[in-house]
């Protein structure tokens, strides 16, 4: 039986030479699955599975090249991986998803956007079991009002960090985030380069004054900084959002020579970073 009885009609894309490829469409996403999808029920009951001519078949209704269908697949397997659920054998995840495209293919899947996350290893385990924790003790089910507005203040003041040393990176920065240059104070916090881990950590070379967003990517390992040209660095997975407007840009520098970010904390944070 041919794949492709069960593919939608999905708009041509350029195939000549020099002629620009245009966004996956709806239905062509929606025909990738849908073929992912036959090919695990395939698998499951002993069929045989010739993915390449999945490949090939795709291809020549929707005009996209054989390798670009396989590529979209291995997404789908990474989009499965994030919300813990089995993949395709031989198509490995594929973070290079893109933000926009990634929560279409979990609806397409069936998955709930909560699932998605683009964090992994260590991280991951331990942000999955602050989760757990958080349910566990009732943090996520306030009593009332007030007690709902009291915990979000609390989490914006715990967020934005000791005020001595938020206040010395705000002096340090000029009242702007590192890596964006947003002036609006209300949105920025101090962030650790290295893990809090006493009075002593609090150092303004230990610290970077970031974007409330940005610290929260900085902290999940999916923003950092080449300690050698002092450049801002994302993971392949934010590459494609609009977080890429910052790849590569340099981070700023404080006037102050001893304030500048510590190379040796750069360093490890970099470290921490399964995609550098």
């Amino acid at each position: 039986m041919s794949f492709t009885a069960y593919f939608p009609q999905g708009a041509k894309c350029g195939r000549g030479k020099g002629k620009a490829v245009s966004r996956w469409t709806e239905d062509e996403l929606a025909a990738a699955v849908e073929a992912y999808r036959q090919m695990e029920a395939r698998l499951a009951n002993g069929s045989a599975l010739e993915k390449a001519r999945v490949y090939r078949e795709l291809a020549a209704q929707h005009g996209r090249t054989s390798k670009a269908w396989e590529y979209r697949m291995q997404n789908i397997s990474h989009v499965l991986d994030q919300a813990g659920k089995p993949w395709l054998p031989g198509l490995l995840p594929a973070s290079n998803v893109g933000a926009k495209v990634e929560p279409k293919l979990a609806k397409l899947l069936g998955l709930s956007s909560e699932t998605l996350t683009s964090v992994s290893g260590p991280t991951r385990g331990l942000l999955e079991q602050e989760v757990k924790t958080a349910e566990a003790s009732g943090s996520f089910s306030p009593t009332g009002e007030v007690d709902e507005r009291q915990r979000v203040l609390a989490a914006i003041v715990r967020r934005r960090g000791q005020p001595a040393f938020r206040n010395a990176l705000l002096d340090a920065y000029g009242g702007r985030c590192s890596m964006t240059g947003c002036n609006v104070v209300d949105a920025l916090e101090a962030a650790h380069i290295r893990p809090y881990s006493g009075r002593s950590s609090n150092v303004v070379c230990n610290g970077l004054l970031l974007r409330a967003d940005i610290h929260t990517l900085f902290d999940v390992y999916l923003i950092s900084v080449n300690p050698t040209t002092l450049r801002i660095c994302l993971s392949p997975a934010l590459q494609d959002s609009p977080y890429s407007e910052i790849s590569d840009k340099p981070l700023a520098i404080p006037a102050k020579g001893n304030q500048k970010a510590d190379q040796s904390s750069l360093a490890w944070h970099a470290s921490q970073c399964l995609w550098m």
